[in-house]
């Protein structure tokens, strides 16, 4: 009795079948108590998991969003080194910075629908990249060209801005011209042209040969050619099915196109000098953009 007196000792009371049990109250206690923990466990759980989507919530948008900018980032950093390494145009905001891989048909055997014997189905697929007509500039624009300041401005009645052609059009123009002298037989008006007036046919071949030349040279195309052994031959023959690296063409023509100066109303289809106000004539086209008549 000491010992339990000291201690706070109490024994459990006995059941009537002698064993030992908890009181009522000390059950309940404890089951408030249990409750209480397991409200707290779920608590803590849903807390857990809320966290835990919250967090894969925020991963996956960062991830997105990472995503997005690096696209953006690759895109306007391709552009800007199409900007960087070409001289200023509009056009330049059509083509798409993802420049196409394309293997060029280098082999004399291989068929192409620009290749002769000429016929009206191959004249039509010249056409379709050689006549494309003039296009019409802003005013914006045009001052960012470094161009002759007394350029042909584009009447109001047909969209104002100022008169422009790109580069490639002509280009193809050189190449066309070149290729249909090779077959006077079928391209007859232009082989008497030549005829009647071979010195201005000169000069025009002239004019396109040097300003190719000028642009292969500026262009300097480091693409490589490689050789092959081929039958009868008994030296390295040429590969010029070679891989490029090209800008989308169809881009630039649909450029072009949606450009075109709509002259479809004029007498001619084209207009002529203005008579309600004073140009600026030349003997030449300018080659300095400052000069004056």
């Amino acid at each position: 009795m000491k010992f339990e007196k000291r201690f706070g000792y109490l024994p459990l009371q006995k059941s009537s079948a002698g064993e030992a049990f908890v009181s009522d109250t000390d059950n309940t206690n404890w089951c408030e108590r249990s409750g209480s923990r397991d409200r707290f466990a779920r608590s803590s759980n849903s807390l857990r998991a809320a966290a835990l989507w919250l967090l894969q919530a925020i991963l996956f948008s960062l991830s997105v969003t990472v995503l997005v900018v690096s696209r953006k980032q690759h895109h306007s950093s391709a552009m800007d080194c199409v900007f960087r390494l070409s001289q200023y145009s509009p056009g330049l905001e059509a083509l798409s910075d993802d420049y196409q891989t394309v293997r060029f048909k280098g082999s004399f055997s291989f068929p192409s629908p620009y290749k002769g014997p000429p016929t009206p189905e191959v004249d039509k697929k010249w056409n379709e990249i050689e006549n494309m007509g003039a296009i019409k500039i802003s005013a914006e624009e045009f001052s960012r060209l470094n161009a002759s300041r007394h350029a042909v401005r584009v009447p109001s009645s047909l969209g104002g801005g100022y008169m422009a052609l790109p580069e490639f059009v002509h280009q193809i123009h050189c190449v066309k011209m070149f290729w249909a002298h090779t077959y006077p037989d079928y391209y007859v008006e232009a082989y008497n042209r030549s005829l009647e007036n071979p010195e201005e046919w000169h000069q025009h071949m002239d004019h396109c040969a040097d300003l190719l030349r000028q642009k292969l040279m500026c262009d300097a195309d480091m693409t490589l050619i490689t050789y092959n052994w081929i039958s009868n031959h008994y030296q390295p023959h040429p590969n010029f099915n070679v891989q490029h690296k090209c800008r989308n063409f169809e881009s630039a023509k649909e450029w072009t196109f949606r450009r075109r100066i709509d002259a479809s109303s004029l007498k001619h289809h084209y207009f002529t000098r203005p008579e309600e106000e004073t140009v600026v004539d030349f003997k030449e086209p300018p080659f300095d953009p400052q000069a004056d008549a």
